[in-house]
């Protein structure tokens, strides 16, 4: 079971992307990821991705807009792709939260309000360790992905 939140009063769990698919969501956020260096600071800090939702809100902002400038297929890809990992509990257990055949949620009340921050925390826990590194590594400063 991969890290687990409660969301507009259901829970979820987000999964593991394969590592094929992560290259192919970085490559689509790159351009994004100067806008991700705020939360990565603050969860280095220690502040967390689940606490203080009002500080984590202000911190995801910028990046739910640059997400939202992305060109439809490559936005698409990268909620399609981190959908595809998230489950919801159930009285049963947990059930995959979304149809990949027909790219749908599989619960009408899964809407964007619940899409875009389960995206962006789906993101969080997949690209995380990569772009902690690029941000601690030799040549990986926010300058350096910036410039």
């Amino acid at each position: 079971m991969g890290i687990e939140l409660e969301l507009a009063g259901k829970g979820y769990s987000i999964g593991k992307m394969s590592a094929k698919k992560q290259f192919h969501v970085s490559r689509r956020i790159a351009p994004l990821i100067p806008k991700l260096i705020p939360l990565f600071t603050r969860v280095r800090k220690g502040g967390g991705i689940s606490s203080d939702l009002d500080g984590l809100a202000e911190v995801l902002q910028p990046f739910a807009d640059a997400l939202a400038k992305m060109n439809d297929e490559d936005a698409e890809y990268v909620m399609d792709a981190c959908m595809a990992v998230i489950q919801r509990k159930n009285d049963f257990g947990w059930t995959a939260a979304w149809n990949e055949q027909v790219k749908q949620p599989m619960f009408d009340d899964i809407d964007l309000g619940v899409m875009l921050p389960l995206t962006v925390r789906c993101i969080v826990v997949n690209l995380g360790p990569f772009i902690q590194g690029l941000l601690t590594s030799p040549g990986g400063s926010p300058e350096t992905l910036a410039g």
